[in-house]
């Protein structure tokens, strides 16, 4: 292998051969977003052109593949979290878990503050869950043709079911890109829950008191009756119902490992749907692969889940991850971490990040993909681990779904019947990061190290 180090008079500068390797590769993105062509394939030609760039730079075809696998087995542990993700969607769907805890929700619901509750409760179930889009396409669904009987605001109480969507998507322990977070900055999950919830109490708070005022200035409604006899006709609500959710609350405190904490929830929610759901057991594995079916239309809103369902998100984390030691070792985007470095050391690591967050869900349309070049392009702004998780979750994570043509909105717009006129009042979306960019301090703290000792940790790590 004949690659050398870049000198330090060009550490700082980006070359040709960066230049028209990124470029290929934004175009890929560009073009398979304008003609709706899956990302997988954009991903399959980046990583030819990262290959062409290793060998440009003197790197064998031997060890490149050996490069790509090592970037793969550092998120193993993350691909079998996300089968356990689906399987446990789609059996707390078959179970009656997710009905039950729809259900009682609505049952609590105050008119006078539609707006709010629709937040707090989406907030709830995402948390409890893990998903964005399953809460979407189940509570939030619900929440918005309640909405649209009784005469409420749907940009309001769609900006609302928004918000909420994401609380869990942020910090909740099943949350796929919390996982994807904990496995990029080698910290604990549980661990990042409890410092989430803590610094992130007050924008919460300051989000529930928004939401309230704009309860407040709307009119008075009645709320419909009957939103969920379909729910209980169908399923037979019952102590072990709510077990599997219980279960995911208890091992949760108890700081239990995550997929111990999935798999006994998955088998509670297996003998509920058996035992008191008289679901079948070919409709049970069902469920857990390829997706709960509702068999009546009236519940099509819980369709979905399944093993299937993250097959999209894992394949484009394990071509994303194959990426991350080719990177390290080759070099091609040391001048650009060497540039988002300077950035934050002027206006903070935090804010870095968030911008740099901006640019790559802008460019990738993707919220897994733009965490983990964000983080792979903010290695050396902020070099505390535990930090990093934070600023990943605080900005990426939501700032992806602000974006019109993200899919982490326009999938949520769609569930909603929504346009873009609702993620200004996707309270919680802006209030986090804004929060964050008030709060940071690390100007004069986030960059410590001059030119020579960035090339010379890199050079380290290399050999």
């Amino acid at each position: 292998m004949r690659h050398a180090m870049p000198s330090p008079s060009r550490a700082g500068r980006v070359t040709r051969g960066q230049i028209v390797t990124l470029t290929l590769f934004v175009s890929g993105l560009v073009c398979c977003i304008l003609w709706g062509i899956s990302l997988l394939w954009a991903l399959g030609f980046g990583l030819l052109c990262f290959s062409g760039y290793a060998f440009s730079v003197g790197f064998s075809l031997p060890v490149i593949v050996r490069l790509l696998f090592q970037g793969v087995r550092r998120i193993a542990n993350i691909l079998t979290i996300f089968t356990l993700i689906g399987i446990l969607t789609g059996v707390w769907r078959i179970s009656g878990t997710i009905p039950l805890l729809i259900d009682w929700a609505l049952s609590l619901i105050n008119p006078t503050f539609f707006v709010l509750w629709s937040f707090l409760l989406c907030a709830t179930l995402s948390t409890l869950i893990g998903t964005a889009f399953g809460t979407v396409s189940t509570l939030g669904v619900v929440c918005m043709l309640m909405a649209h009987t009784a005469g409420f605001n749907e940009v309001l109480v769609g900006g609302a079911i928004l918000s909420g969507i994401y609380v869990g998507d942020r910090c909740s322990p099943m949350s796929s890109s919390a996982a994807l977070i904990c496995a990029l900055t080698h910290t604990d999950i549980y661990g990042n829950f409890k410092r989430m919830m803590r610094n992130g109490a007050l924008p919460f708070l300051l989000t529930c008191a928004g939401y309230a005022l704009l309860s407040l200035l709307g009119p008075e409604h009645v709320m419909p009756e009957g939103a969920t006899d379909a729910l209980r006709e169908h399923f037979r609500f019952h102590f072990m119902v709510v077990l599997p959710a219980l279960v995911i609350l208890i091992f949760g405190l108890l700081r239990i490992d995550v997929k111990i904490a999935m798999a006994t929830s998955i088998v509670a929610a297996s003998l509920a749907a058996l035992i008191f759901q008289d679901a079948s057991f070919s409709a049970l594995l069902s469920a857990m692969v390829l997706g709960y079916e509702a068999p009546l239309e009236e519940l099509a809103m819980l369709n979905g889940g399944g093993i299937i369902s993250m097959a999209g998100v894992a394949a484009i984390v394990a071509l994303s991850s194959s990426y991350s030691a080719l990177f390290e070792k080759s070099g091609l985007l040391d001048s650009f971490e060497y540039m988002i470095e300077r950035l934050a050391r002027r206006t903070g690591a935090f804010r870095a990040t968030a911008l740099v967050g901006l640019l790559t869900t802008g460019l990738s349309c993707n919220q897994t993909l733009s965490i983990i070049l964000t983080r792979q392009l903010c290695a050396h702004a902020q070099h505390n681990r535990r930090e990093m998780a934070m600023y990943l979750e605080n900005s990426v994570v939501l700032l992806s779904a602000v974006l019109p043509w993200s899919i982490a909105f326009s999938m949520c717009g769609l569930t909603l019947q929504q346009g873009p006129e609702i993620i200004p009042f996707a309270l919680y979306l802006w209030m986090v990061p804004l929060y964050w960019c008030l709060r940071s301090r690390d100007v004069h703290q986030s960059c410590p190290r001059p030119l020579f000792q960035f090339l010379l940790a890199k050079k380290h790590h290399r050999d």
